[in-house]
């Protein structure tokens, strides 16, 4: 299945690939949240305690309250967004590492549209509860 305009955040990937159908869920879960403006506190929670979040510019933030405070910073300015996470790979030979490829849009509020191509490369674990969470993302945005 491809990204399309009914589901955008339903990706592809390899066939045969062994992806956790978790990591799968929270893949849509992840950029549904991040695409949804107020949704602060849910998109934390797609992430680990400690998780990590490389931004394109290369600022690191570490622990659910500093990422929490980019997602708040994500939509100064914007009044719509969407990811589309086209196609999806693991990185290796580990499950749990993926590479994401897609692209994101914003509409600006006192601004043009904007269309970027995306890059992002995605570490999953699985708390003690057995729930799988981001652990650290590294981002990467077309100029």
């Amino acid at each position: 299945m491809t990204s399309n305009e009914s589901d955008p955040y339903t990706s592809e990937f390899p066939p045969n690939c062994n992806i956790d159908p978790d990591i799968r869920a929270l893949v849509a879960k992840y950029y549904l949240q991040v695409d949804t403006q107020g949704r602060h506190t849910e998109w934390c929670e797609c992430w680990s305690e400690d998780g990590l979040l490389i931004v394109p510019t290369g600022e690191e933030f570490r622990g659910r309250d500093a990422i929490r405070n980019v997602h708040l910073g994500m939509w100064d300015g914007v009044s719509k967004r969407l990811h589309r996470p086209q196609k999806i790979f693991p990185f290796g030979d580990d499950p749990n590492e993926l590479v994401i490829i897609g692209t994101v849009e914003h509409w600006l509020e006192h601004g043009p549209y904007q269309k970027q191509d995306m890059a992002a490369r995605v570490k999953y674990q699985r708390s003690l509860t057995g729930r799988v969470e981001v652990s650290s993302m590294q981002v990467w945005l077309t100029a």
